[in-house]
């Protein structure tokens, strides 16, 4: 079986998609299928990771890569009478791992749709966004033999809202153990500091205020010394550094906008504990990078957060600020329930790999063409 895999996103983006690419391809070469991967990498936009990086050196994928705008692909397509899956050599399947569908020929289709957020009337993305979203995701669904999710929350969503039917939906939990991978083996565990910790785009979804409500009490009771923000900006970030430029404890906020995939490790292990009340999540891989590294969670109890975390971390309604601080103060002045959650955390990490996830996406394609 060849299989096309549409690669754009895991060449430039370090986030959600592109990350979620790299990491499958990666765990498919790796499982024996690097032979039968065909990649569509035509992007304008340069390569942001080398090939050692992508896990393709002395792999048998093929790798198409021509700088070309993407915007323009449909119309060379309709020109040329060709589809992305002739531009890779021909393959049995060709799966699209981002909204912007690519003119497929002859292959039988599968997409992956990471979370349905779109559809939420609390504005958590722009109107024109979640209007070309919608249209996306329902344009996946009419083109696709197989619907892969990340979550059986997702998966209801895709099958109540987007009125995908049950038997095409296939759920593949992300696993995390790239962030091990990423670890400097050599240097020792960093000790624990008095920091929390939130990884994540700051946007209004990702509730970055409440967090810093239920942080600003914490710092009063003589808990932590700072909290660590890492990710880019979002929509609605404004509403943020609003409120830390208000806020009593805005010295001891820090952002980061940019943090290298070989650093996370040691900023995940120096924390003592990792925030992260969102309100809507597909998945959230952050969190179960946390756990890997052994740092306690607090989350929110909604959306797929139940699902991936499972007794792992401590669940609160993310919208209630009281709840979001008495969950870390706890964490942080019982030494004996950061701990068991330390080990509740390992052992949920392990048990979401790559490797699972790959093997799962490959039965999805078998699935597409039988």
């Amino acid at each position: 079986m060849k299989v096309g895999i549409d690669y754009r996103s895991a060449l430039v983006n370090r986030e959600g998609i592109g990350r979620a690419a790299r990491e499958i391809v990666r765990a498919l070469i790796d499982i024996g299928h690097g032979p039968d991967l065909c990649l569509f990498g035509w992007t304008l936009a340069p390569m942001r990771f080398t090939r050692s990086e992508l896990g393709l050196v002395d792999s048998e994928a093929r790798l198409s890569r021509l700088r070309f705008p993407s915007r323009w692909i449909p119309g060379l397509c309709e020109r040329t009478e060709r589809g992305a899956d002739d531009f890779v050599g021909g393959c049995d399947v060709f799966h699209h791992t981002q909204p912007h569908l690519l003119p497929v020929r002859r292959a039988a289709e599968v997409a992956t749709i990471f979370d349905c957020i779109y559809l939420r009337p609390g504005g958590f993305v722009s109107a024109a966004a979640a209007e070309t979203m919608t249209a996306a995701a329902r344009a996946m669904v009419a083109r696709s033999a197989r619907i892969i999710v990340p979550s059986r929350f997702v998966a209801r969503e895709v099958v109540t809202h987007l009125g995908a039917e049950e038997n095409r939906v296939h759920v593949a939990l992300l696993g995390c153990d790239h962030v091990l991978r990423n670890e400097h083996r050599t240097v020792p565990p960093p000790r624990r500091e008095r920091m929390a910790l939130t990884v994540s785009r700051v946007d209004s979804r990702k509730n970055h205020v409440r967090m810093l409500r239920a942080f600003e009490r914490l710092v009063a009771d003589g808990l932590v010394d700072r909290w660590v923000v890492a990710g880019p900006n979002g929509h609605g970030v404004e509403a943020f550094d609003a409120a830390v430029a208000a806020s009593p404890a805005r010295d001891r906020v820090e952002r980061l906008l940019h943090v290298a995939d070989r650093d996370l490790p040691g900023l995940y292990r120096r924390a003592s504990i990792f925030l992260f009340a969102s309100l809507d999540e597909g998945f959230g891989l952050p969190p179960l990078e946390a756990l890997a590294c052994g740092t306690p969670v607090v989350a929110g109890d909604n959306s797929s957060m139940p699902e991936v975390l499972a007794d792992a971390a401590l669940l609160v309604d993310a919208t209630d600020e009281d709840a979001l601080y008495a969950a870390a103060r706890r964490i942080l002045s019982e030494p004996d329930l950061a701990r068991d959650l330390q080990a509740r955390g390992l052992e949920r990490s392990a048990a979401l790999t790559w490797r699972a996830c790959a093997e799962s996406v490959w039965q999805a394609y078998a699935a597409a063409i039988s």
